[in-house]
């Protein structure tokens, strides 16, 4: 089971699918869930639905397919680009951008490149002590002039991603977009368990896998207030918070379990569905943790803004938003254990 989810996990990892591109990501998804589900639909904006047949209670589970990443707003002279990140409001951790291999997603084809900055030869001492601001940081496509840029099609507005293969690290899985493509393993392995139940069995399930998360769940809005369902699930990656430099106020550490979201930054989640969530854990022995997060925030705030009950189920990860975001594939496969038998003990 774990090779399986592996598997599935690095492929839908290592697929490009910024913030407003999702559309091969969206594609893989949709793949994967056709054979188990009897009715798919895709929105202008790109929100995938699908809906698995089961009893008159019906749930939602929701994730996204976008991540975070960059876009080209500026090609100079000598052929070097800057950027702009592609969410919302808030600069990248400038602490990363050095060093980092990137992808240029242009309409021929991908561009390898690299986040730069200058020499510590050149810095000098001082200089090599400070983190770099946004200004000094670019990426380096091996051009000469903005002629070669433009030779290798690359344009205003071309969206940048980090370009990272999804890998064992001892006991971790290290890669880029856990945030969220695990939410969407997580969607295709339950529809795989719920399709192994006879309908009478089993509640309606409809999965979704939403765009435009990281501009403020943007796209979920536009289709929240057609879900009319007895509870939503947004399966996501939760903060952990169990390496040196960290507070561990939050509690929340790899390999024990998944997290049921008390709040975050925008919401309460509903107080009901969660306790539900946490008796099944319990009488299944699935080992869950807890939070309350102040720097974190969903598709469920659109959700239940149109008057849905709405909870988190998270695989703790560590390093969001990097090209290093860690996990543990236990809490991966325990989550799927919990969303799927709390479905089955709710049909």
């Amino acid at each position: 089971m774990m090779e399986d989810i592996y598997e599935l996990l690095k492929s839908l990892c290592e697929i490009p699918g910024p913030v407003g591109r999702e559309t091969l990501v969206q594609d893989s998804i949709k793949k994967h869930l056709l054979p188990f589900c009897s009715e798919i639909d895709q929105d202008k904006i790109g929100n995938l639905m699908a809906t698995m047949e089961g009893t008159s209670r019906h749930y939602a589970i929701v994730a996204h397919a976008d991540e975070v990443g960059f876009l080209v707003s500026c090609i100079d002279e000598n052929g070097f680009l800057r950027a702009k990140w592609n969410t919302q409001g808030y600069m990248p951790d400038l602490r990363l951008l050095p060093g980092q291999r990137v992808l240029i997603m242009t309409d021929s084809g991908m561009v390898p490149g690299c986040f730069s900055v200058k020499t510590a030869h050149i810095a000098g001492p001082e200089g090599k002590k400070k983190i770099p601001s946004w200004e000094e940081v670019f990426i380096d496509v091996g051009a000469r002039s903005s002629d070669d840029v433009s030779g290798l099609g690359i344009n205003i507005g071309d969206p940048v991603v980090y370009d990272t293969e999804t890998k064992r690290v001892g006991k971790n899985i290290v890669g880029k977009t856990f945030d969220d493509r695990v939410g969407l393993a997580v969607i295709v392995k339950v529809a795989e368990r719920l399709s192994e139940v006879p309908k009478k069995d089993r509640p309606t399930v409809t999965f979704v896998s939403s765009v435009l998360e990281e501009v403020g769940a943007k796209g979920v809005a536009a289709i929240a207030n057609k879900l009319d369902v007895d509870g939503v699930i947004v399966a996501e990656v939760g903060l952990a918070d169990d390496y040196p430099g960290t507070k561990g106020e939050a509690g929340v550490s790899l390999g024990k379990g998944p997290v049921v979201v008390v709040k975050d930054s925008q919401i309460v989640y509903s107080h009901e569905q969660n306790s539900s969530l946490i008796i099944t854990a319990e009488a299944n022995e699935i080992r869950i943790q807890r939070a309350v997060y102040h720097n974190y925030a969903t598709d469920g705030f659109q959700i239940a803004s149109h008057g849905q009950i709405v909870s988190v189920v998270a695989v703790p990860c560590r390093y969001t938003h990097s090209s290093f975001e860690a996990i543990d594939i236990s809490d991966v496969e325990s989550t799927i254990s919990l969303i799927s038998q709390f479905l089955l003990d709710s049909k």
